[in-house]
Formats: C-alpha cells, sequence, structure tokens
C-alpha cells in the first residue's frame, strides 16, 4: 500500500498519529552513502523532520547491522534522548545512547571456529565481531576481527580498526560476522557452506556480504527487547527499511514502510511502501507521522 501524499484526503492520514515511536535502518534508508554523515549540510532536512517528530512526542531509533563505532555518530544526531535503547548489530545488540547493554545475544566458540574454517576453505574473507562489557554493564570495547586468505584491511565500512584474533581480551563475545568475496560464485557458496552450522542465522543488506548472527537474533528481537523497557506495543511502531536483514522488523510492527528500492523481501514484509528511494523515501514517512500527529493529536 502506496502511503498517503500531499493530494490525499487528510483522513487518510489519521491512523499514523498512533505512531509513538519511529525505528529506522540506516544503510539504503536513513543514509543513502556510507559517507552520508550528519555533520554535511544534506541532514538539514532530516534533523529537521526529527525535531518536528519530538516535539509532537514521537522519539526516533536505530535498527541497524552496524557496529557500535558506525551507528554512535548517528544515534547522536537523531535522538534526543540519552536513555532511548538502539539495536546495533542486526539485533545481536540492544543498548542505549550511554552505552548501557540491555540485551546481547552472542555465536558460541565452536560455531564461531566453524565459520572461519569454512571461509577460509572456500577461500573468502570473514570479520568476526566482538564486544566487552565494563564492570558495570556498559560496552568497554568492541573489535572486528579478520579471518582469511587475503590482506586485512586497516578499518572495516564502520570505520572499526581491523584486529587479528590475538587482540581480544579475555571474556569478549562474539556477536555477528560478515562474510565476504567477490566472485559471485564464492558469495553463493558462502551461503550453502553456512547453511549447516548451527547455532547461526544468515541474512543480506543488498551487497557481497553474508551477514551471519546468532541464531534467533533479528532486529524484530531487539525491538521487542526495547520496547519492553519503553512501554510502547508493538502495534504503535513505525520501522522503516531497505533490505532482507529488515523483514522481521518490518513484520512485527502496526506501521511497516519500506522505501522505493527496497529488495523483493522487504517490500513483501511492508505494510506500506514509500515513493521515494532511500533517504528521500524516510523522509516521507517521517513527515507524514508529523503532519499526522499534527492533524488529529488533541
Amino acid at each position: 500500500m502506496r502511503l498517503p501524499n500531499a493530494m490525499s484526503d487528510p483522513d487518510e492520514f489519521r491512523e499514523f498519529s498512533k505512531v509513538e515511536l519511529a525505528i529506522l535502518d540506516l544503510d539504503g534508508t536513513l543514509l543513502s552513502s556510507s559517507d552520508d554523515v550528519p555533520l554535511s549540510g544534506a541532514w538539514d532536512l532530516r534533523l529537521g523532520v526529527v525535531n518536528r517528530l519530538k516535539g509532537r512526542g514521537v522519539p526516533l531509533s536505530i535498527a541497524t547491522g552496524r557496529a557500535a563505532f558506525g551507528a554512535f555518530p548517528i544515534i547522536s544526531a537523531v535522538s534526543r534522548n540519552k536513555d532511548l535503547p538502539f539495536i546495533i548489530y542486526n539485533g545481536g545488540v540492544v543498548l542505549t545512547s550511554s552505552g548501557t547493554i540491555l540485551h546481547s545475544v552472542h555465536i558460541e566458540m565452536g560455531a564461531v571456529r566453524e565459520i572461519v574454517r569454512t571461509i577460509e576453505e572456500l577461500g573468502a574473507s570473514v570479520l568476526t565481531y566482538w564486544i566487552a562489557y565494563s564492570f558495570d554493564g556498559r560496552l568497554e570495547k568492541e573489535w572486528a576481527v579478520f579471518h582469511g586468505g587475503s590482506s586485512p584491511p586497516h578499518r572495516e565500512f564502520n570505520g572499526l580498526p581491523v584486529s587479528l584474533p590475538e587482540s581480544l581480551q579475555s571474556g569478549a563475545i562474539c556477536v555477528a560476522a560478515l562474510a565476504w568475496s567477490d566472485d559471485p560464485d564464492v558469495q553463493l557458496n558462502i551461503a550453502n557452506g553456512l547453511s549447516g552450522v548451527e547455532e547461526i542465522s544468515l541474512t543480506r543488506s543488498g551487497s557481497k556480504y553474508v551477514e551471519i548472527r546468532p541464531f534467533g537474533s533479528s532486529k524484530a528481537q531487539g525491538l521487542n527487547v526495547m520496547l519492553s523497557s519503553i512501554d510502547i506495543s508493538a502495534h504503535s511502531v513505525m520501522a522503516i527499511g531497505d533490505n532482507d536483514n529488515d523483514i522481521e522488523l518490518l513484520s512485527s510492527v502496526g506501521f511497516g514502510v519500506c522505501v522505493s528500492n527496497a529488495s523483493d523481501g522487504a517490500r513483501a514484509a511492508s505494510r506500506f511502501q514509500a515513493d521515494y528511494p532511500s533517504t528521500s523515501g524516510a523522509i516521507q514517512a517521517l513527515q507524514i507521522v508529523a503532519r499526522a500527529k499534527r492533524l488529529f493529536s488533541k
């Protein structure tokens, strides 16, 4: 179903006045590219609608596959509440912008070893992502650890420095992994090779990467943790996404919205579709909530 637009009957906006929380994917949704950062002038429209929603009592949060290192700058720009939870590692970790971890799910060491062995046998590469807690339950440190036959990159796409396995501190847990190859045939073999590994699930975000999660982990599971801490029903949530790693999230809320260039899976999981791709589509959906609140909220 298409979102209402400027030519729509005002009554078509009414149900959007029920939205109490908006949660967005980052890459391909709120962000149009990897170098799309809040310091640029292109963010003026986004920050304007965020402030309008804040004025109407609708907080905004993030659900992303990124590490905290890559998500925190965006959270700092769009969240006006340091205690509002957000989701990273595709649901593997839920934490507040002050760094308090509310929930984490990890991949057991046996499964990590099997992932690394499978990837290395295929001649592909993988980054395993690890976190450590501080004594008071805050995120203390995170690592992106490289395994594979090629030379490791200096930094991964979040900007997080890439480490070797021996750099991990005792007690760190693996919360996600990212496997890739530039060869399309090997990409297919990665998914097939990992399909038999227990305790993990696979998803994608439209690139050459295969995203590896702890079994049962998803952005939707992360949202359930978040909602339990802020007393909001999933029926009152608008989720906006663009790809397969958003499917569970989009289908679990009252207002699932995909941008116009979304994957087939994300489209099928969404109740509404924006008229525009990526950032423009996300802004359209948020503006509709702001308008509905202005028209119909007391």
